[in-house]
């Protein structure tokens, strides 16, 4: 079979792709902080890892509702609260309270146009962990559209049932970020990220 530059472009901008991109950046935000143990006011790019992350995790859940990548470079940028906000217009479920907060703190550095350095009063760095937190919550929320999205319209004869590949995107996330499965769970969904914070919310996928 012959690939040409289009299906190329199609599947590196595909709600697939930024949900891979999306997964990659928040990984990295959190090993960043948590296995290299740096201060969170001594890693700037751990907030900068975290906002991509979230961007394209949004951004994922747009294409896979019909926005183009065009359209997502014209209208929303790199803004997280117009990304939010029409994710939520189209049936993004809420992100809990504590988590929504930390997006639209670190919304003000992540401009329209570029990432500005985080500025705060006293070194009073906000936790990183509700910000990626957030972006658990999108990725699991979004897998069924996602994977069905691929399977409707990338996919071939060897491409895995829907059903199956919302369980891999959702295993992937489970085995990054060490968080089980919600056993007998209709859904699927993935339990709380951290466990310890009152996040509103005792699951991801609600």
């Amino acid at each position: 079979m012959i690939i040409t530059t289009t299906d190329t472009e199609e599947r590196r901008t595909s709600p697939l792709a930024y949900w891979r991109y999306g997964h990659d950046y928040l990984r990295v935000a959190r090993t960043l902080c948590h296995q290299h143990r740096i201060p969170c006011a001594d890693a700037q790019v751990a907030y900068h890892a975290a906002a991509q992350g979230l961007e394209f995790s949004l951004k994922a859940f747009l294409r896979a509702h019909g926005a183009t990548h065009a359209a997502l470079r014209s209208d929303i940028g790199h803004s997280l609260m117009k990304a939010l906000a029409r994710s939520e217009a189209l049936g993004l479920p809420p992100i809990p309270a504590a988590w929504r907060a930390s997006v639209a703190e670190i919304a003000g550095s992540h401009q329209e146009k570029q990432f500005v350095y985080l500025v705060t009063p006293d070194g009073a760095f906000p936790a990183l962990d509700p910000l990626i937190g957030a972006g658990i919550f999108v990725l699991d929320s979004i897998a069924p559209d996602v994977a069905r999205h691929f399977v409707a319209n990338l996919g071939n004869q060897t491409t895995p049932t829907a059903e199956t590949f919302i369980r891999r995107l959702r295993a992937d996330l489970s085995a990054t970020f060490d968080i089980a499965t919600v056993a007998n769970d209709d859904d699927g969904g993935l339990a709380h990220p951290f466990p310890d914070e009152p996040a509103g919310s005792g699951r991801l996928y609600a």
